[in-house]
């Protein structure tokens, strides 16, 4: 892989760069104008033709597929095979949510300003900076803002790219508004279930000897706690959300539990899940009238590139060129489906977030260049990847 120290002697990567810096206003200004359109997951339409408009405008053509994910093509004059760059369309709220920004000198508040509008904005602008100024003998580069990557999304944008992505793409960059000098290069391995519990149910005095599908919920969730690991591989559980409950003096009939199970270990996720399984089946034998039934409502890869893979490594290297201190993480997004498909891939994160996924979620904006020159140089590191240069 050609190193950032060589690339960025080169006075036209300078000139690139002071041009996407001089445009910090167009970048703040977008991302206000993304974010406070609503795109909950599901609901992405009305942000995805807006971010069409931009990328278009950026690199002169792109388009929304089946799916609702916007691609654009930057085509290249080298050999290799294509790079991907990403970011996410739709943000983590419900659909009720009508997103209002606060804009301050020092600072944007407001639902999913930061994670995902300023990595959309972000991903318009390096579009445009790397079309106006070309690099000689770069490969494809490919612009993509994804579908379905919050909540019950399950990430379905970014899989309805493969087979084809993985075909024509071997490195993928995905952006991410939060956690400047993050390097997230595994994939946290998810499974996302969710358990539906029905009892006859019936008056809580008269019928006090009926089973109460709460209870059974409740006791599920109890087994659940003690799947995961003490020590290594790292494993959690997590009761997402809990519905039950007819009257206050019935006993509950009905009772769903949504529930994730993570892991940065393949093998001990599948233990998990199976134990998860096997817990559901118990629940309810033996008991007349009772029914148990477990639904997968996601399921995410523990995989990922170890810290001295030439990706991860040359990330750092932009880091610490941009003057960043490199955090090593794993993360559970678009990345972790490209990994899964044999595409190396890791998320970089582009600025200083709090309060994230609440109304309150602010973006510093007083210095945003850090972020911008580590996700440009290695863009630009990366399109100069050659295919012997290292295995993807």
């Amino acid at each position: 892989m050609v190193r950032i120290e060589t690339v960025a002697t080169a006075p036209e990567f300078w000139k690139a760069l002071e041009v996407l810096e001089a445009r910090r206003s167009n970048l703040i200004a977008n991302t206000v104008r993304l974010a406070e359109i609503p795109s909950s997951t599901g609901h992405e339409k009305e942000r995805a033709r807006e971010f069409r408009t931009l990328l278009e405008d950026a690199l002169g053509e792109a388009r929304i597929d089946e799916t609702g994910n916007v691609l654009g093509c930057l085509p290249g004059t080298g050999s290799g095979k294509a790079l991907v760059v990403t970011a996410a369309l739709d943000s983590p709220y419900g659909p009720s949510i009508e997103p209002v920004v606060e804009v301050r000198p020092e600072r944007l508040t407001g639902w999913g300003v930061g994670v995902n509008a300023f990595a959309l904005a972000s991903l318009a602008e390096l579009a445009r900076t790397l079309r106006n100024h070309p690099i000689s003998e770069a490969s494809d580069i490919w612009f993509v803002a994804t579908v379905g990557s919050e909540m019950a999304g399950d990430l379905r944008g970014i899989s309805a790219l493969f087979p084809w992505l993985s075909s024509t793409c071997s490195r993928a960059i995905c952006l991410q508004g939060a956690g400047l000098g993050r390097l997230d290069h595994w994939s946290v391995g998810t499974y996302r279930g969710e358990l539906t519990v029905l009892t006859p149910g019936g008056h809580c005095w008269r019928d006090s000897a009926r089973v109460s599908a709460l209870r059974l919920v409740m006791k599920y969730s109890q087994t659940l706690e003690s799947l995961p690991p003490k020590g290594l591989p790292r494993g959690l559980y997590n009761p997402a959300r809990l519905e039950s409950g007819d009257a206050w003096n019935a006993v509950p009939s009905r009772a769903v539990l949504r529930f994730e199970l993570r892991s940065d270990d393949e093998n001990d996720l599948q233990r998990m899940i199976r134990s998860a399984q096997e817990a559901a089946e118990a629940l309810v034998q033996d008991l007349p009238g009772c029914q148990a039934f477990l639904e997968q409502k996601g399921f995410r890869h523990a995989t990922g590139l170890y810290p001295d893979h030439p990706l991860v490594e040359g990330c750092r290297r932009t880091q610490a060129w941009a003057g960043l201190t490199t955090t090593l993480g794993a993360s559970s997004a678009d990345a972790s489906v490209c990994l899964h498909w044999g595409v190396a891939a890791v998320t970089l994160g582009l600025g200083s977030c709090v309060g994230i996924a609440t109304s309150q979620e602010t973006l510093d904006i007083r210095d945003i260049r850090p972020g911008l020159r580590q996700a440009y140089a290695a863009i630009v590191q990366n399109a100069l990847w050659k295919e012997n240069d290292a295995p993807a």
